[in-house]
């Protein structure tokens, strides 16, 4: 009799857990509609549910002080606490529940910067649309996911110039690519509306990892693990800088909408090269075109403009 009660005990305590755990699965999937009434990309709301289904292993989801204890003690870093808090915060907002947001501020890490050979072989591993994806990273400083939604009437192929649609953290612009990587692009299959279509931004960013690996293995390097598809972006922000000199024209290129973010490739630049200290320089300003084209004509460099001055400079 009393194992009988105990079996009856134990198959209501899994159809509770089961019935829980549906109830659980049910809130995430309206939570992601609710997101997606609101306007949130599809990356924020593949995010935020993710974020979301991971704190539901570790704390009970309509319990925001077993969510915070769970943040603290499950997640890694500060970003990623962050990021966990801001998905949180959203499906609270969702539910209709108020909680005490923790402050996790940003951790910046300084980029990994590859040598041009650890580089070119990174960009040159795979198959021919993951070579072209890489170099397409490459040349043009984009992230992955404005790379993923470039479509064929984003490229001009007479002047070999392509449109980057803005992203959520930034602005859209026109680049000027290689007539080398123009005809790599067209000679892709036109089977869909965008370029690189079919894989999901996660999936071929698990695949350049995967090809990172096998580098890393076959010429026993482990720097390799270290590059990642935003590894071009960093590459393309200092080879800019490295030409022009011009924190504006990085901004630029780079689609920022803050120069607060260019001013850290700047940094990073400086780190690296060591040699862009304000004492190695000359200085001058121009008013005028006139003035302007003089001081082109002797070396400077045109840096910014500030209250209606044109600032150049050079190496001394």
């Amino acid at each position: 009799m009393g194992a009988k009660n105990l079996v009856k005990v134990e198959t209501r305590t899994e159809t509770a857990l089961r019935e829980s755990t549906q109830d659980v699965k049910g809130q995430i999937i309206s939570f992601a509609w609710h997101l997606k009434k609101l306007g949130r990309s599809e990356a924020t709301i593949k995010t935020y549910t993710k974020y979301v289904q991971n704190i539901g292993k570790y704390g009970n989801l309509n319990d925001p002080e077993s969510i915070k204890l769970a943040i603290a003690t499950h997640f890694k870093d500060r970003n990623t606490k962050r990021l966990a808090c801001c998905a949180y915060d959203a499906f609270l907002k969702y539910l209709g529940i108020s909680w005490e947001k923790p402050n996790y501020k940003t951790e910046h890490k300084r980029a990994f910067i590859p040598t041009d050979e650890e580089m070119h072989l990174a960009i040159n591993t795979g198959r021919k649309r993951s070579v072209i994806f890489s170099m397409f990273l490459y040349e043009t400083g984009a992230r992955a996911n404005e790379a993923q939604r470039l479509e064929w009437t984003d490229l001009d192929q007479e002047r070999n110039k392509v449109t980057i649609k803005a992203s959520k953290n930034g602005n859209a612009r026109i680049i000027t690519i290689s007539k080398q990587l123009m005809n790599m692009l067209f000679s892709l299959p036109k089977k869909a509306k965008t370029v690189f279509p079919k894989a999901s931004p996660n999936t071929r960013q698990v695949s350049f990892r995967l090809r990172m690996k096998n580098l890393a293995r076959v010429h026993q390097n482990p720097r390799f693990l270290k590059i990642h598809c935003h590894t071009f972006r960093y590459s393309k922000a200092l080879r800019e800088y490295d030409k022009t000199k011009s924190i504006l024209h990085v901004k630029k290129i780079l689609g920022h909408k803050s120069i607060m973010t260019t001013q850290i490739y700047v940094e990073l630049y400086e780190e690296i090269y060591g040699d862009m200290k304000p004492e190695n320089y000359i200085c001058e300003t121009a008013s005028t075109v006139k003035e302007a084209k003089k001081l082109v004509e002797a070396g400077f460099d045109y840096v910014c403009e500030i209250e209606g001055e044109q600032l150049f400079r050079k190496y001394k």
